[in-house]
């Protein structure tokens, strides 16, 4: 029997980009179920999907700029390092960039945000809050008017718990932010890694945007501004911090501080595909299936699109060859010869499919390969359809933890920030592989194309799809939107 709490208040506060608010989405979802009455407040772009979820929840609409809009497009674009592999000479550019991009607010833009959050904080009155700790006009918010908050995030245990380690870990046992480097951080890479680290500390500290931001909210608010920053080295006492992580799913910590609480995956429930898109069910039970999305915001040039498809080329012939082999496990229910790739393809730039014909064209021909630019059933969705054998995507916390929720191998390709986390983390806990090692945020064929069949048919793919479906069934204990809920209802 499912306990349930007294009616209360929850509001959640969060940014309206998917990869910050898709937690916050699904534990809405586990509060109403256990009673709760939620609010949810946020910029309007995400109005539609708190209305999809749920008319129970109420929507609060904060005033002012989103992050995405607020993304410093013109210092990226003017920085000429898009598409480019962290350097040691393009370290710090890269690392300023990462500063700019997870608090890209102006003073007055922030100022605006924080105030329309004072009157949706003062108007709900509510009886707990979880906060986005992204949302950083949130989280100042939350602490000049003495709110009682924890933190909900997608992040992992390790980006909380780094400070708590001890003093060289973060030098020489973690690959630093945005880095590339691998994990375990191999000997000849450990001065470069602690170079990255020192660098950015200073930047962190020195960032003169950063200070005249600081100051203006000093000037026109209650108080200081409170970071990620301010969170990582000063978590504010008493609050709690809700991560979709497992100690199974992480890197090794030394130590982990009890106010960060691992809840697992958190994950939005999502209609079978079979619901939503009767078609694309009974094309996915054809056969085993690769499916392919690399984010939203992770959009592909023509040149990468090309060399996927041609490292796809390479994969289907090899399945062809391999066809009614015996795996070891138990021969495939479907023969390999049948492998289809299902690709969500989100494109920069215009170019349509012609190049990709030239590489795929029979493959296309057959239905056996299905380039498309929407997918109506949701990722968790498509990745519980029992067709699926492998999920390609760009390394974002989301994206690796659907895959591991359902048990699918994984191959990474990670374009930014903490992406490479995700690919080191997929290789460490024998979930797959990283796609892209020598050449991120780009790939080659030459490199993908034998990753993709090593994860898909080679020898070890039985050793894949084994420890997949053995992480899976520990994040199925409970759902970690479930305990998240659980635990912010026993704040009040």
């Amino acid at each position: 029997m499912q306990m349930r709490f007294p009616r209360r208040k929850v509001l959640l506060l969060t940014n309206s980009e998917l990869g910050q608010a898709n937690v916050f989405l699904a534990t809405s979802h586990a509060l109403l179920q256990l009673g709760a009455e939620v609010h949810f407040a946020s910029f309007p772009a995400i109005e539609s999907s708190v209305t999809a979820l749920s008319r129970d929840i109420v929507f609060h609409a904060v005033d002012g700029v989103d992050m995405k809009t607020a993304y410093p497009r013109a210092e990226v674009e003017g920085s000429g390092l898009e598409g480019k592999t962290p350097r040691f000479y393009t370290m710090p550019a890269v690392l300023r960039i990462c500063l700019h991009t997870t608090m890209p607010w102006s003073g007055p833009q922030y100022v605006d945000i924080y105030r329309s959050i004072v009157g949706i904080l003062q108007q709900v009155a509510p009886n707990i809050i979880a906060v986005d700790p992204a949302f950083s006009p949130a989280v100042t918010a939350c602490r000049h008017m003495g709110e009682r908050f924890l933190i909900l995030a997608p992040n992992t245990i390790k980006d909380f718990a780094i400070s708590y380690q001890p003093p060289g870990d973060v030098f020489w046992t973690y690959p630093c932010i945005a880095s590339g480097l691998p994990f375990p951080i191999p000997w000849c890479y450990v001065l470069l890694n602690i170079y990255y680290v020192a660098l950015a500390l200073a930047i962190c500290w020195g960032d003169r945007r950063l200070r005249e931001v600081k100051q203006y909210i000093r000037d026109y608010t209650a108080g200081d501004m409170v970071g990620l920053e301010d969170l990582n080295q000063r978590p504010p006492p008493g609050v709690k911090y809700l991560v979709a992580n497992l100690p199974d799913l992480e890197f090794p910590l030394r130590t982990s501080p009890p106010h960060i609480i691992p809840c697992g995956p958190i994950i939005r429930p999502a209609e079978p595909v079979s619901q939503t898109d009767p078609d694309l069910a009974s094309w996915l039970s054809r056969g085993p299936t690769v499916y392919i999305n690399l984010g939203t915001h992770a959009k592909t040039t023509e040149a990468t699109a090309v060399e996927i498809a041609k490292s796809l080329v390479l994969l289907l012939h090899e399945a062809a060859r391999e066809t009614g082999r015996e795996t070891g496990e138990k021969k495939m229910k479907e023969k390999l010869a049948g492998l289809q790739v299902l690709w969500k393809l989100t494109r920069k730039g215009q170019y349509d499919n012609r190049r990709l014909t030239q590489v795929l064209g029979r493959e296309m021909e057959l239905d056996r390969v299905r380039v498309v630019g929407w997918v109506k059933a949701e990722p968790p969705a498509v990745l519980a359809h029992e067709g699926i054998v492998c999920a390609m995507h760009h390394g974002g916390a989301n994206s690796f933890l659907e895959a591991v929720a359902a048990g699918v191998p994984q191959v990474v390709l990670p374009v930014w920030i903490d992406c490479f986390d995700f690919a080191n983390r997929c290789e460490f806990l024998g979930v797959g592989r990283w796609g892209n090692k020598s050449t991120p945020p780009r790939c080659r064929a030459p490199e993908l194309g034998p990753v993709l069949v090593d994860v898909v048919l080679g020898p070890k793919s039985a050793g894949y799809r084994a420890r997949a479906a053995e992480l899976a069934s520990l994040c199925a204990r409970e759902p970690g939107r479930t305990k998240a809920a659980r635990v912010i209802l026993g704040e009040i």
